[in-house]
């Protein structure tokens, strides 16, 4: 399955560890990205790609 290159905003409950996109279990990869007040802090799917950002900044 093939993600879109789109970065989906979500909410944190107690864990998230499970992809919403594939349903990969077993979490995720981090990326940076470059933003205005200093880093984006990017969840990516080590399994089909999908971006997600959850509010983590740097």
């Amino acid at each position: 399955m093939k993600a879109s290159r789109d970065i989906v905003k979500v909410g944190l409950a107690e864990e998230f560890r499970i992809c919403p996109q594939c349903g990969y279990e077993l979490g995720f990869h981090s990326s940076f990205l470059r933003a205005v007040e200093g880093y984006r802090i990017i969840l990516i799917c080590p399994e089909c790609g999908a971006r997600y950002d959850v509010g983590w900044r740097m």
